[in-house]
Order: C-alpha cells, then structure tokens, then sequence
C-alpha cells in the first residue's frame, strides 16, 4: 500500500471525519462550474493534481485510470470471484451489495478463543479495496458497493500503481457540479470530504490549529485537528471579503516535501 500510494489514504479513514456543513454551504456559494473553480475578488482557485498528492498522498504517475483499464483475471480477484459468489447467492446477489451484506460476505473473522488472525486471502484483499473505494473515497450515491471500481480494486490488489490522484480530481469536480447545479443540495454522492480538507489547506483561518509533520500527507493531520465552530454567516463573509493571498498561503501544497516526489524543486 505504501508503495502504490495509498496507504495513508486508507489510514485516513481510521477516524470519523467530520463534515463542516458551514464551510462547504459558504464556499460552494463561489464555486463556478462552468470553470471548475472558486471566483474570489482576488482570482479564481481550484484543487489540483498537485494538491491532490500533498492532501492524500495519491501520485499523479501510473496507470491512466480510463475505459482501457482492464485488471488481469488473475486466481483469487474479485472480478473471477464475483460470478460464483452471486450464483450461489442467486435472486440475493443483488442485496450483497450492501455495505453490510458485502462485509459480512468478504470479512474474515478473527478467532475470539486465542486471539489469533485469520489469514487474509487474495479475494478478500481486492474486496476490501473495493469497499473502501466505494464506501469512502468515491462514496458513491447508491450508498452500496457498486462493481464500477471491481477492476481498480483487483488493480490494485495486483500490486499495480494507478495514477489515483487525477481520477479523484475528477470526481470532485462531477460531484461539485452536480451539487450546484442541483440547488445546493448536499444528497449527491461524491468526494465532499476531499473538497472540505483542500479549503482546510488553503483558508486555515476557517479550521483548527494541528501540528503539521513532513511524514504524512495534510489531510491526515488535518483530520486530527478539532472542530473549529463558525457559522455560515461568518464563513461567507469571510471568502466574500477576501481581496488577496500571499504568495506563501498560494503554496501550502507546492512547498511540501511528502510524498517524497514533491521534494524536487518543481517551483
């Protein structure tokens, strides 16, 4: 995990990360999808490739992740697995879908008695990334494990790198039109959370304060901060009045040196 690069996108979800409805309620507000990006007196921002790999540590080198991607069928992946799982399953298959249903299929139980760990299998392997992919990167609208992303789990599973970092932006900006578009509402499913810790990155001033180390991506520091309460009045007020930035809040995630490919000088 941590050679392909999400290891620390994985560890990020150990907590419950908490939603600040009045920060994304004030800068959804700006946001313009007609260029993908937050219209401020002083410019127009917009999450990056870059970002995402100083946020979430996903590279933006690997595998395209496109329709041409197609994920070996190799013994033991969860596009081999499937078919018979949801044979045996029959007219149930479909309700295995659910998160639930799908853990308790694909989830090994350790031994209660003498605390031993059950051995992990290949299958579950690639099955556990397909929850996380669904469940809590993508977060996908049916609210259950759909097999769009089978083949990037069994991908990944596989020990290939995938370029992660440019498929999540593009999430984040279909999620975002779909938001705006849709009246403000919040029902669309979609990387809201990544959207909540890049303005976290950018505005500080709007999140708590958190000790920030070289050896994690932000979003994992920034996870641990506390909640800073501002009210929706005080968090539009704040960008509709914001004229300028300096040159050293324009590059929180230029200056970064982790993941470690950020250290060369790309300024």
């Amino acid at each position: 995990w941590k050679d392909q690069g999400i290891y620390h996108l994985i560890k990020l979800f150990d907590r419950p990360l908490v939603m600040d409805r009045w920060l994304l309620a004030a800068a959804l507000c700006f946001w313009s999808s007609a260029t993908n990006t937050m219209n401020l007196r002083f410019g127009m921002m917009t999450p990056t490739v870059l970002d995402m790999a100083a946020l979430f540590g996903l590279s933006p080198l690997g595998v395209e992740v496109n329709a041409a991607l197609v994920a070996a069928e190799a013994e033991g992946s969860f596009k081999v697995a499937w078919p018979t799982v949801a044979k045996l399953a029959g007219s149930k298959a479909k309700n295995m879908l659910n998160y639930s249903s799908f853990y308790g299929n694909f989830g090994v139980e350790d031994s209660a008695d003498d605390d031993s760990i059950a051995p992990l299998g290949e299958v579950e392997h690639a099955a556990f990334l397909l929850y996380w992919l669904c469940k809590f990167v993508f977060c996908t609208q049916a609210n259950k494990v759909t097999l769009e992303f089978a083949h990037l789990a069994d991908y990944l599973a596989q020990g290939g790198r995938l370029a992660l970092g440019p498929f999540l932006l593009g999430h984040i900006y279909r999620m975002l039109h779909d938001v705006v578009t849709d009246g403000m509402k919040l029902k669309h499913g979609g990387p809201l959370w990544a959207f909540q810790f890049w303005l976290q990155a950018y505005f500080p001033e709007l999140r708590g304060m958190v000790s920030i180390v070289d050896t994690e991506p932000l979003a994992n520091a920034f996870a641990r901060a506390p909640k800073k309460h501002n009210a929706s009045t005080f968090c539009y007020k704040f960008f509709y009045e914001l004229t300028e930035r300096t040159g050293s809040q324009f590059r929180v995630c230029l200056a970064r040196s982790y993941p470690l490919y950020l250290a060369h000088d790309i300024s």
